[in-house]
């Protein structure tokens, strides 16, 4: 996965930028209802029974290594330092102040933690036949193909700026190819993702520097700015690592993504990285 936590250096957004007393007829008017709160009740069991499901969890992990996000979590120290950095330079901070960020900020935003809290969130919502049909898509030689090369591109001596591979490229793309990772980024959303990831640390960071947390929609346009920023480097990183594949198969792999189910849990996946960020999610065994 392109390590996109460092341009969030380059591009800090934000700051643009009874009842038996009143009689049986209450009675027999509210009896309906209980049904349907009942239901909803024992919805809200069922959920967090499947979400504490040994099986559950490890299959909700394992849907959220192979989509990226458990990667991407593991970004979270460089990119809570890199925020802190770009945080303090703009306010011109005071080292005492940004230690103080620091001590608030670092032991709730751990890594593992997390992650437990993201694969809580998603197991919650657990639906057996769309896990087991984003796992078979997952699970396509072409889909592992393309995580061989997503791996291949984190082992040393890999290329990381974009100018390296750029230049790394002996030839430029073809306006189709580069069509195509470009259609592959907007179905998989990588820019995006990363997007809400900088945005949610971002937000964290001027929370604990005494800003008063940000309306929805400034920090909905702060993610989209970030994603036209970062919507090019990820086209300039997936061509250099999807160099060895074809047309056809960059064809055949954006179609795969395309699938509904699996579009479902990329966005529950992404509101429960939004979540995570936020600090309104934590595993059940985690301290507050």
């Amino acid at each position: 996965m392109l390590d996109l936590a460092n341009n969030a250096r380059h591009h800090r957004s934000g700051h643009f930028l009874p009842p038996l007393a009143y009689g049986t007829s209450i009675l027999k008017k509210t009896k309906p209802r209980l049904a349907p709160l009942l239901f909803a009740v024992f919805a809200l069991l069922a959920s967090a029974t499947q979400a504490q499901n040994p099986q559950v969890l490890q299959q909700t992990r394992q849907l959220l290594d192979w989509l990226g996000f458990i990667q991407l979590l593991e970004q979270m120290p460089q990119a809570l330092n890199v925020s802190i950095e770009a945080e303090a330079h703009f306010r011109n901070a005071t080292p005492a102040q940004v230690e103080a960020w620091r001590r608030e900020l670092e032991p709730r935003m751990k890594q593992q933690q997390m992650q437990q809290g993201l694969i809580y969130y998603v197991a919650e919502r657990y639906r057996a036949d769309t896990f087991q049909r984003v796992a078979q898509i997952l699970q396509e030689p072409l889909t592992k193909r393309v995580r061989y090369f997503d791996l291949a591109m984190t082992q040393p001596g890999t290329a990381k700026s974009v100018s390296d591979l750029r230049a790394q490229m002996h030839t430029e793309p073809s306006p189709t190819r580069r069509g195509l990772v470009q259609e592959i980024d907007a179905v998989g959303g990588t820019s995006l993702l990363a997007a809400v990831m900088q945005t949610g640390i971002s937000e964290r960071v001027r929370r604990a520097a005494g800003d008063p947390a940000s309306d929805d929609t400034v920090l909905q346009a702060e993610i989209e700015e970030r994603q036209r920023f970062l919507a090019p480097l990820t086209a300039d990183y997936s061509l250099y690592a999807y160099r060895y594949l074809r047309d056809e198969e960059l064809a055949s792999y954006r179609d795969l993504l395309k699938d509904a189910q699996l579009q479902w849990l990329l966005d529950i996946s992404r509101q429960g990285l939004t979540a995570v960020l936020q600090g309104d999610v934590r595993p059940p065994d985690s301290k507050r």
